[in-house]
């Protein structure tokens, strides 16, 4: 048990600056990844449940039926419903008000992602460079070992590239976080666009054909 830890302090110290920085981004991202958790929950948990009733009730044609859903559900997803079935009169500008409730449920939902993004498109050259470095450190030892041998180097770059292996273990969850997140914020997106259309199509019929 003592030797491992041992060994896991000799890994800290021979990763250097470059492991740290890694360690600070990987808590970081692991952090950003649990807020996004929350508020995808909070935003987009109900929205299933939601469009499917509110499809239903919009194919019959009761849209008194559909705000009285939408003032019972609250909600940013039942928000942006509210904007396309009580935005300002005509067509175009209730689009309009409705494309604008839209984009800002979607920034909140996307808000963060960038970050994530580039952490998972950096942390694997961070560990690159940080391997880079102690590749140098190893070689630099092994000119002025008394003893060189194949041992020497071997013990330094494989300490080196625990560096490389550190950017990937914090480069693979940032970007399977991003690339979920994003897929989930455009769902969200083009669920939402369906059914406005659809309310705005039906409010823009003729009262009696409704």
């Amino acid at each position: 048990m003592n030797s491992f830890h041992v060994g896991f302090k000799d890994i800290v110290s021979a990763g250097g600056f470059t492991l740290g920085v890694l360690i600070v981004l990987s808590v970081y991202s692991l952090g950003l990844v649990w807020q996004k958790l929350v508020v995808y929950r909070r935003v987009i948990g109900p929205l299933p449940g939601l469009v499917d009733r509110l499809r239903r009730i919009v194919e019959s044609g009761k849209l008194a039926e559909a705000v009285a859903l939408c003032k019972a559900a609250k909600g940013p997803a039942a928000d942006v419903v509210m904007a396309a079935l009580r935005g300002p009169s005509g067509k175009e500008e209730r689009r309009a008000a409705t494309e604008r409730a839209l984009e800002r449920e979607v920034a909140v939902l996307e808000r963060g992602l960038p970050v994530l993004g580039t952490i998972g498109s950096t942390a694997p050259f961070i560990g690159l460079f940080g391997t880079v470095l102690g590749v140098m450190r190893a070689f630099r030892d092994l000119a002025g070992a008394a003893n060189a041998g194949p041992g020497v180097v071997a013990v330094g770059i494989s300490e080196a590239l625990i560096a490389t292996a550190a950017g990937l273990f914090v480069a693979i969850p940032a970007i399977v976080a991003y690339n979920y997140f994003t897929s989930r914020a455009n769902r969200f997106s083009d669920e939402l666009r369906w059914i406005t259309d659809e309310i705005l199509d039906r409010l823009a019929e003729p009262a009696e054909s409704r």
